[in-house]
């Protein structure tokens, strides 16, 4: 391979090459410093269920008589969890985008978007959803009174 100067090339053609060796050696380095990030913390069911009421357990939990329906958080961004079917009522805490929620049955409530069902999570408090945030993986039967 013959010997190229870098005198020979036309300055800008220098600097060009340069500056695209320099952002993909920082794009390389960026990748290496995320990679040496601190380890994703780990909450127990207790942790999680008092931060996201009706978040899904972890897969390690015993689901052999399974009481709830599970479903998926399809919002852009954190859903409210309402202490009934009405987006009037007081905000108990929000589920995230892609989190498993736990339901227990599904209740007719305040039309969101162009749906008027709401979801109540499996929690120890009344805890609600709407429906139309909310992808159902599993069948949810209705709410009995």
């Amino acid at each position: 391979m013959p010997f190229i100067s870098i005198t020979s090339k036309p300055t800008r053609t220098v600097l060009a090459l340069a500056a695209g060796s320099l952002l993909l050696g920082l794009s390389g380095a960026g990748a290496a410093v995320a990679d040496d990030g601190p380890a994703t913390q780990i909450m127990s069911n207790e942790q999680m269920a008092a931060r996201h009421p009706g978040a899904a357990p972890r897969p390690d939990d015993d689901d052999r008589e399974r009481e709830y329906a599970l479903g998926k958080v399809v919002s852009k961004g954190p859903l409210t969890v309402r202490s009934e079917p009405t987006t009037r009522s007081r905000e108990l805490g929000k589920v995230y985008p892609h989190h498993k929620v736990r339901i227990l049955c599904k209740e007719r409530g305040e039309k969101v978007g162009d749906n008027h069902l709401w979801y109540r999570l499996y929690s120890k408090q009344e805890a609600w959803v709407s429906a139309r945030y909310v992808k159902d993986l599993t069948p949810v039967e209705w709410c009995r009174l």
